[in-house]
This record gives C-alpha cells, sequence and structure tokens, in this order.
C-alpha cells in the first residue's frame, strides 16, 4: 500500500491505470477565487461532507459539490453521499455556498454550475475543449461571438447559454477564390495550388493588405494571417502565352522612367504606339477582380503628347465588360476605336483635392486610379 496518492497527478499521468489503495489521496477543490492547495483524506470512500469539512466549507449544508471525474462530465455529489475515490478518480473539486445550481450547454452537452458566471478557461477544463479549438458563444440575433480563455460568460440570464468549439480558420481571397485554411501560416505557392492556379504559369503575387501599400511576394514566401488587414492574394501573368507567335511588344514613344520601371516590375505586358494622332498605353491580358463578365481585358490609356504636365485622363477596355450580376456600369457607353477594335470607354475623372498633379501623377498613379474604379464596381 502507498502513502499517498495525488489523484489530480496520478489521473493526469496514468489516465487508464487504477487509482490504487493508499494511506492518504490528495484532493484540489475550487471555490470562485480559484483553487486551493490540495489536501489530503485518509478515507478513500469519503461523502460529500468530509471533503467539505476538510476544505473548510462550513457549514456543509450550505454547500453544493461539484467533481470531475476521470475520463467524465462534471456531476453533482450530495453531501452525505459516499464517493469512491479509486473508482471513480475524480480530477477536481468544485464548491459553491449556493442553493441552487445554473446551466450551460458546450457542444451539444448539458453542464451544471453553482456561480453565475464562469471563466472560458474553466469552461474548457470541465467540457474538455482541446486547446487547439476555439470556443465560441452562439447567438440568435448577431454572428457567433469568439471567446478568449480569460473571458467570462454570464449564466444568470434568461436564456441558457450555449458554445461550441470549432477548430480555427482563416480565410485568404486569391484572385476571387476563397480559401478557408486551418493554420494561419501559408505558404504563396501552397495559396496559389489550393485556389486552383498553377504556380509554375509564371504568376506574379501582389498581397493586398489594408491600408498599406501593395506587396509583391515571391512563390517561396510565407504569409501571415494572423497579421491585421490582409485582404487579398492578387495574381498578374509574369508572361501571357496563348499559342500564337507574339511579335516584340511595340515601344513607339517612351514613359517616364518610373512608369516603365513600375510596369515590369508588375510584369505587365505592354506597348505604346500612336494612331489617329493620339498615343496609346494598351495593357493586354489585365487580370480583373472576379465579378465581371471576362476574367482578363486590354486596358488602353491614353497619354497624351504633353505628358505628365498634361493630365491621364479615364481608360478603355476590350472586350466590353458587364457584371456577372447582369447589372449596368454606369459611365461606360462611349466607344473608342483602337488598333482596329471598338473599345469601352470608362469615364473616371480626377476632381477637386485629387485632380491631377504633374509633379506627383504619372501613369503609376494613373493604375491606381483605373484598379480603384474596376473593384469597386464588383463590391470590393
Amino acid at each position: 500500500m502507498l502513502d499517498i496518492v495525488d489523484i489530480e497527478d496520478w489521473t493526469r499521468d496514468q489516465p487508464n491505470t487504477q487509482i490504487p489503495e493508499a494511506e492518504s489521496y490528495r484532493l484540489r477543490l475550487w471555490d470562485g477565487d480559484g483553487f486551493d492547495e490540495k489536501r489530503s483524506l485518509a478515507d478513500a470512500e469519503p461523502t460529500g461532507r468530509q471533503i467539505l469539512e476538510v476544505f473548510d466549507r462550513l457549514p456543509a449544508d450550505e454547500h453544493v459539490l461539484l467533481y470531475l471525474p476521470r475520463n467524465g462530465k462534471l456531476e453533482e455529489i450530495d453531501i452525505d453521499e459516499t464517493l469512491d475515490l479509486r473508482e471513480r478518480g475524480p480530477e477536481r473539486f468544485f464548491a459553491f455556498k449556493t442553493d441552487r445550481l445554473l446551466n450551460f450547454v458546450a457542444n451539444g452537452r448539458r453542464f451544471s454550475w453553482g456561480a453565475p458566471t464562469i471563466s472560458v478557461s474553466l469552461i474548457r477544463l470541465v467540457a474538455r475543449i482541446p486547446v487547439d479549438q476555439t470556443l465560441f458563444l452562439e447567438r440568435a440575433d448577431a454572428p457567433d461571438k469568439e471567446l478568449a480563455d480569460d473571458d467570462i460568460v454570464r449564466l444568470s440570464g434568461k436564456d441558457l447559454e450555449r458554445l461550441v468549439s470549432r477548430q480555427p480558420s482563416w480565410k485568404l481571397n486569391v484572385q476571387g477564390v476563397l480559401l478557408t485554411l486551418t493554420t494561419p501560416i501559408v505558404v504563396v505557392k501552397d495559396a496559389l495550388t489550393q485556389a486552383g492556379f498553377d504556380p509554375s504559369k509564371g504568376w506574379i503575387a501582389i498581397l493586398k493588405r489594408k491600408g498599406e501599400a501593395k506587396l509583391q511576394v515571391a512563390l517561396t514566401d510565407t504569409i501571415d494571417l494572423t497579421l491585421p488587414g490582409i485582404e487579398k492574394l492578387r495574381l498578374t501573368p509574369a508572361q501571357i502565352n496563348n499559342g500564337e507567335a507574339h511579335s516584340a511588344p511595340r515601344r513607339e514613344f517612351v514613359l517616364l522612367e518610373k512608369d516603365e520601371a513600375y510596369l515590369n516590375e508588375r510584369s505587365l505586358h505592354w506597348e505604346t504606339f500612336s494612331e489617329g494622332g493620339r498615343r496609346w498605353l494598351l495593357l493586354r491580358n489585365y487580370i480583373l477582380p472576379e465579378g465581371y463578365n471576362h476574367s482578363v481585358v486590354d486596358i488602353a490609356i491614353d497619354v497624351p503628347p504633353g505628358y505628365p504636365r498634361a493630365e491621364i485622363d479615364m481608360f478603355h477596355c476590350f472586350p466590353h465588360l458587364t457584371l456577372k450580376s447582369g447589372a449596368a456600369i454606369g459611365e461606360t457607353s462611349g466607344r473608342t476605336a483602337i488598333a482596329s477594335q471598338s473599345f469601352q470607354q470608362w469615364s473616371r475623372h480626377l476632381n477637386g483635392q485629387t485632380r491631377w498633379n504633374p509633379a506627383t501623377d504619372s501613369v503609376m498613379t494613373h493604375l491606381a486610379v483605373i484598379e480603384t474604379a474596376l473593384l469597386k464596381e464588383v463590391g470590393e
């Protein structure tokens, strides 16, 4: 026979082994302020009253005693009821000075509690919810509320509180495909594959975070979705090859050095040419956000001879765009003949404080205007 057995330690270290006979047994009890120091009982089959009295919970008949048995659900023990410590292996005891119990539901199972509140950490303990699962408070008139371990759940309201645990997940929009991931760290290449894009096709990946400049990321880079503000991963083809033999892109006039560097950095397929007294910058196979009747278009930008002193205005698309929803796109009824094709004119203008400033504006900033206009129409 052993001298002393610590019930809590034994059930943790040897969960499937019978608790042996001993001269005494060490127990732990929680009473609202936390767990007491462990105390010992010589009797292997004490009553609820004995357990309360050894922890100085007096008078015992004014208290409710709950216990968490090994591999079992939280239970109540009457003060005159006998509990076999060796058979049931109670991991923890809980005492409340109260005349009634309150209830809550966790993952479809009903639990009793003797206080008007309970911490999420204790819910995890008594309902045996793993630390790698996120706990939510279910709400009928609002989205379920995610709970932290130091949050408190009130049980004294008129409705029975219901909680559910779920595996944590993170969302990432990859070129209009919404991924649900079970880990917050994802390699860009893996994100493309999961979204149905072939990483070997030479994509340029641009990470968009709210309030920050777009960031080009390599396929081997990782994205940490725990960082705030991550919105989406946009893709631009590094090279377009549709089976046709392409001649070298036309460069009939030069842009600002910073414009050309920006276009090349984004691996956009671009040309410059003059036609009918107008100078055109043509972006071929530009990838659109989800929500349009086409996934890619050619975008033409009229670059006036006096640029950058003269402002760039509007842009033109081929083929013509409509929304998948069937809703009309305002101010796009104009048509412009460019390179023997009819382009759709998008009348989008800078004004007020955003009026063209030759000291700061350029093709680069106008592309931001275009992208904003294209995203706005599909609600992004």
